[in-house]
């Protein structure tokens, strides 16, 4: 699974941070656990789940499931004499037991089976349970046209991760056992229905069209799957003649053709280092509307959300390859092997997010993707570093949650897939997929935790890894180095101080429960001689304070410390100015000439600003031209501003877009007429949306405020884009007219033009822009705008998207706005989407400590305390009649 989160890094900006959606840049760490939190540990399995058959008829416009579920356990335990299986709101009409109908009673969440005669271990059952189902508040979502959206076509979509497939079919709802699974299912005529495996028979039948889907790898319950659509479908050929299936909405065949199209060789590249060959009937991909997440590896069978789609002008900046890879090589890694708890979910996440890095290095042929995978992986830390030191700190394995979700974050996927690719380093390259080869073959079709891996890299090559797991997986936090050098010519010797900063001092740092050690790990430090010559030596860290003598013929003309960028970590390590514009012009490694310029720019003069401006010109890969745009935009004198001007003209070409993208950005952050003028143009026109996006809220940033600012920002409104990136730039840029000189701006039309873009009938993107550019507003305006706004946020708390409620709750957060609390307690009460309830009560928590409060606010705040345990009592008997 690809998590909203991480969808948004691909889809919205491949270079902004994630409060573009829904999270929030202010507020001090907070612990991982909140209120409610408890320790969780997999169920008992008394029974052993061995088929999962579905006979199912599904309507999608009047959003109603018929169906019986038939299930074959096999007996664990001695002395059963009940089953119980999991289900919410669920009708249950009538229970067999091998054709023998049985009682049963609903206790709570639970189907309660009693059986008339104690069963015997290693007896087979088969359960047979006939229910009903309308509308689902979660598991299995209906989509479809209404007053506000006419034109949505109807859909059907389940999404059974993580503990949801109980919503929609009474089964054994943890990821702790697998079984093969049949679906046969009726659809009105016209609908296209998909599920897992091989698709065995379509027929038309007296009340429609009936699809028989089996699937005869075993799989865990939530990786079942049904999708029921009006659809154009097309196929590819995998290796060995795989079926690769694509499903799009009539229309879209174009931009599917481009997000899937290098789906067969993906399975192709994965087959290959992996060892094991595509391990299912076949493979399709099916796009939905308003799903819930980026996508869903349902097994044989992904769901990816719909925004992945895009047209031939998104493609400059945009590709749906890292969602495609990650979902694809779940079908290994998470699938095939599948987590037995919870805890240990980066074992799926974390290996999926890696193979995205993999699938880069082989698109780009041999070595030629090495410089985009390294970038890949530094964004992936820049992404884990900001929630780390923003949010909370935790160990990648930990049991600790309210829900499951919790735990699909930053430390989960990115971290997980820094830390496995820290063990292809450790292990080098051979021995890695040797081990992974091993693991794979070892505990295909099983569930697995985290000490399966280090059995299987032990045995695999002898290596015991259990220190760095201990340091990496189970314990929390990465190294902060500070490192200093020295070059000593009379002994021809360099000298090297390396610091670990992360325990202040000891050997373990303990905050909040959270423990973060001193790294115990191999690093590489590299010289370069004035000939091209290049001296590496291997040490091994694990003190707080490590000394290194390395000789050297002569003087170096660069110096590196990780020079391949193999380790997750902050460094300081300065070095004279010479040696960093040797590495900033000749390093052959895209890091080392970001690590230069990232140094540089905190030691500017005219060379440096000049070397940084040819390196945004002329660097040969995008990603040190964005980097050393950055850098100038951190210098911001007007000779940095002039270098950068001179840069964009010779940034002209359509497959400049992404460096291109950067200089606009960084001219923004001179904030002068200057820079206004220029990006001005840029954002009338450019071949890439997301150029005259930045742009625009770049021009708006950087003119007086005036009415032909507001005039201007009304024009850029009227042009469509793809995720409406132009429009949402628009509608944050009017955020930009308040709280300073705004006597020429008419503040009352303008606030109405952006409460009117939050409004039904509006694009997603456009209404989740409006809601962020209002929260700007809350925080800087006076009670008369601020009441306004909050009663516009409480008419947007009930709506049914959860990505507008989460950017609700980030925009509530980010204005610190206590008078908002009442809005995201009720939300934090009835939402239903755990990301969002989650996320409104850190919200509250940081809002209850913002300075001094009310009285109002206090006196909320006590009530709060007294009304949750009534809350959570209410929800279960709502959520047991299957009202919410």
């Amino acid at each position: 699974m690809i998590s909203e989160k991480t969808v948004c890094r691909f889809c919205v900006s491949q270079a902004s941070s994630y409060s573009t959606c829904y999270s929030t840049d202010s507020g001090a760490k907070r612990p991982f656990a909140i209120a409610g939190a408890s320790i969780h540990y997999a169920p008992d399995r008394p029974f052993n789940l061995e088929h999962v058959l579905m006979n199912l008829k599904v309507n999608p416009k009047e959003k109603t499931l018929f169906g019986t579920v038939i299930q074959r356990m096999r007996v664990v335990s001695p002395g059963s004499r009940l089953i119980q299986l999991d289900q919410v709101g669920l009708n249950i009409e009538k229970v067999w037991i091998s054709d023998s109908p049985v009682e049963f009673s609903v206790d709570g969440h639970v189907l309660i089976i009693h059986l008339a005669s104690e069963v015997q271990v290693g007896q087979l059952l088969e359960v047979r349970v006939k229910y009903a189902v309308c509308n689902p508040k979660r598991g299995m979502y209906f989509t479809g046209p209404d007053a506000d959206y006419p034109d949505k076509p109807y859909q059907v979509w389940t999404q059974g991760q993580d503990e949801d497939s109980r919503f929609w079919f009474p089964t054994l709802d943890y990821p702790n056992q697998k079984a093969t699974s049949e679906m046969i299912v009726t659809v009105p005529n016209g609908f296209t229905a998909v599920s897992n495996g091989a698709l065995l028979s379509k027929n038309e039948v007296s009340d429609g069209t009936c699809f028989h889907y089996r699937l005869g790898t075993p799989h865990v319950t939530y990786l079942i799957t049904l999708v029921v659509a009006e659809f154009a479908e097309w196929s590819d050929v995998g290796p060995r003649g795989l079926p690769v299936q694509y499903f799009v909405s009539p229309g879209r065949e174009k931009d599917g053709q481009r997000a899937f199209g290098n789906t067969p060789k993906m399975i192709e590249a994965f087959e290959k280092r992996t060892g094991i060959n595509f391990p299912y009937e076949k493979y399709s991909q099916v796009a939905v509307q308003d799903f819930i997440f980026g996508g869903m590896e349902n097994t044989s069978a992904t769901t990816q959300t719909d925004l992945t789609l895009h047209d031939e002008r998104a493609h400059l900046d945009f590709t749906s390859d890292p969602l495609v890879s990650h979902e694809l090589a779940h079908q290994w890694f998470g699938d095939l092997l599948t987590c037995r708890d919870w805890s240990h979910a980066w074992l799926n996440e974390g290996f999926a997010t890696f193979m995205e890095r993999v699938w880069i290095e082989e698109n780009a042929g041999p070595g030629g993707g090495r410089e985009e995978a390294k970038y890949y992986s530094y964004q992936d830390l820049k992404a884990y570093l900001a929630d780390d030191q923003a949010r909370y700190r935790r160990p990648i394995v930990c049991n600790t949650y309210i829900e499951p979700i919790d735990l699909f974050d930053t430390h989960l996927y990115q971290k997980g897939g820094l830390v496995v690719n820290l063990l292809r380093y450790v292990l080098g390259e051979d021995l890695f997929w040797k081990s992974i080869r091993l693991y794979l073959s070892q505990h295909q079709g099983k569930n697995v935790e985290t000490i399966d891996l280090i059995r299987s890299i032990e045995e695999a090559t002898g290596r015991n890894l259990r220190r760095l797991f201990d340091e990496w997986v189970f314990h929390a936090g990465y190294p902060e180095f500070e490192v200093s050098y020295q070059w000593h010519e009379q002994k021809k010797m360099t000298e090297w101080v390396i610091e670990q900063k992360q325990t202040d001092g000891a050997s373990l740092k303990v905050q909040d429960g959270v423990i973060t050690p001193v790294f115990h790990i191999p690093i590489v430090l590299e010289l370069t001689q004035k000939n091209g010559e290049k001296v590496s030596h291997l040490i091994e860290l694990g003190e707080i304070r490590d000394r290194v003598f390395i000789p050297c013929s002569s003087k170096p003309v660069m110096v590196r410390f990780d020079p391949h960028f193999q380790v997750p970590k902050i460094l300081k390590f300065p070095r004279p100015k010479e040696l960093l514009l040797e590495q900033l012009v000749n390093d052959p490694d895209c890091m080392g000439r970001i690590e230069a310029a990232q140094e540089l720019c905190k030691v500017s003069d005219s060379e440096i600003i000049r070397s940084l401006g040819k390196a945004v010109a002329s660097d040969p890969f995008w990603g040190v031209q964005v980097e050393a745009a950055k850098a100038l935009a951190e210098v911001r004198t007007s000779e940095a501003q002039d270098q950068l001007i001179g840069a964009l003209e010779m940034l002209k070409s359509p497959r400049q877009s992404k460096a291109r993208r950067a200089v606009v950005n960084a001219l923004a952050a001179f904030r002068d007429e200057k820079s206004a003028n220029i990006l001005k143009n840029y954002a009338e026109k450019d071949d890439s949306y997301y150029v005259e996006a930045d742009s625009t809220l770049g021009w708006a940033v950087s003119m007086p405020k005036s009415h032909s600012v507001v005039q201007f920002l009304k024009a850029q409104l009227n042009k469509p884009s793809y995720r409406e990136v132009i429009r949402a730039s628009s509608l944050l840029a009017f955020s930009e007219l308040f709280g300073r000189d705004i006597s020429l701006i008419d503040t009352n039309s303008v606030l109405s033009l952006v409460i009117e873009w939050t409004q039904r009938g509006k694009p997603l993107d456009t209404r989740t822009a409006a809601v962020r550019s209002l929260g700007k507003i809350l925080r800087c305006s006076g009670p008369s705008v601020r009441i306004r706004i909050l009663e516009v946020f409480k008419q947007l708390s009930t709506e049914d998207n959860f990505r507008l409620r989460g950017q609700l709750v980030a925009a509530c957060e980010g204005a610190d706005c206590p008078e908002a609390i009442p809005i995201l307690t009720q939300i934090r009460q009835w939402d239903l989407d755990g990301r969002v309830t989650r996320g409104a009560q850190l919200a509250i928590d940081r809002l209850l400590s913002v300075g001094t409060l009310p009285e109002s606010v206090q006196q909320l705040k006590t009530a709060l305390e007294k009304l949750e345990e009534e809350h959570r009592k209410l929800r279960s008997r709502f959520e047991e009649k299957g009202n919410i």
